[in-house]
């Protein structure tokens, strides 16, 4: 499940987090960028913050090692406590996968900032100049730990609101109940369009055709060789009008490399078990990568004259000069072998 990204807490590490120093006395960069990477994951109120340490090497290019001292320093400083583990556990069900959780205090704000750079940081954190002139006069607060809150109302001139937990967030809006929900989490505003648009048609310029008007596949499929080839198929091959329709090109195609109806209706109409879609195999069946060419067709043999041999259509078969029977072989085909023999080659 994917979390959304606290602004508020990354801003705050960003900005105001008292990051510990280095051997120079400057902010450590190390720890600021490992400080990021856990904004990064905790919720507004800074809870609830469980990057892996190998998600936090990814995101600061920094070695193990490194990440796990930052870890330390940060924890010592008192900037980030150990979370509860119980939300660990909700979104990870693995245990040797749960990393540790970590929550960040966003209450404590750097004490080196300059007048210039709380006047700059104002208006991002309303409250901040008011905050830091009663964290200077001790125990003037009115807090039980001495500590004011980030967002007076005394300072920032308006009423905010605030959690019941009592944690206050960076940058609440006063009166617009966004701490109404349950988990006192303000929702992120939705972006963008709800639905994709429709992507832009060009209207075709082409008329429509009348409501009467029969589409000419549909009636080449009443009758002639297209008619014939849907009449002789298996009763099996259940089709609409509109599925004989859109086959009717395929079958005239069919047709034209020599076909005979009935016989490609035999061809294409068999092994009828377990068809859930007729429409769909005789279309697979009927193109023109499934559909073979056609066999040639044999002439009918005409009647036996009585002359020639009956089995052979042969005259002088036993002979010395056979010869082909003029009155009942074609004259248009050769045999079935598609050989003659060589006698009678040469005698004609």
């Amino acid at each position: 499940m994917g979390r959304t990204v606290s602004v508020e807490a990354i801003s705050w590490a960003l900005n105001l987090a008292p990051v510990p120093p280095d051997r120079s006395g400057q902010p450590s960069s190390a720890c600021k960028f490992v400080l990021v990477g856990l904004a990064n994951h905790a919720g507004p109120d800074g809870t609830g913050a469980f990057p892996s340490v190998a998600t936090l090497v990814r995101y600061t290019g920094l070695s193990e090692r490194t990440v796990r001292t930052c870890l330390d320093r940060l924890e010592a400083a008192g900037i980030i406590t150990a979370g509860d583990p119980d939300i660990v556990a909700a979104r990870i069900k693995r245990a040797d996968r749960r990393p540790q959780g970590w929550d960040i205090n966003l209450s404590l704000v750097r004490e080196d900032l300059d007048a210039a750079a709380v006047a700059v940081l104002e208006h991002q954190f309303p409250g901040l100049a008011g905050r830091l002139a009663a964290s200077s006069q001790s125990g003037t607060s009115g807090q039980p730990d001495g500590v004011p809150p980030l967002h007076l109302a005394a300072a920032s001139g308006k009423a905010v609101d605030n959690p019941p937990c009592g944690v206050r967030r960076l940058h609440p809006a006063g009166g617009t109940g966004c701490n109404l929900h349950a988990d006192g989490v303000q929702r992120a505003p939705l972006r963008g369009a709800v639905a994709a648009p429709e992507p832009y048609k060009e209207p075709s310029g082409k008329p429509a055709a009348p409501a009467h008007e029969v589409p000419a596949a549909t009636e080449a499929t009443a009758g002639g060789p297209i008619g014939e080839y849907f009449a002789a198929l298996d009763p099996v091959w259940q089709l609409t009008a509109g599925q004989r329709a859109r086959l009717s090109q395929a079958v005239a195609t069919a047709i034209g490399m020599g076909w005979a109806p009935r016989t490609l209706a035999a061809f294409t109409g068999t092994n009828t078990g377990g068809v859930r879609n007729p429409y769909a195999v005789l279309a697979a069946r009927l193109s023109p990568a499934e559909l073979p060419p056609p066999r040639p067709q044999r002439h009918p043999r005409p009647p036996w004259c009585g002359e020639c041999d009956q089995a052979t259509r042969i005259l002088g078969f036993y002979g010395d000069s056979p010869r082909p029977c003029p009155h009942c072989k074609p004259t248009t085909r050769e045999p079935a072998c598609g050989i003659l023999p060589a006698t009678l080659k040469t005698s004609e």
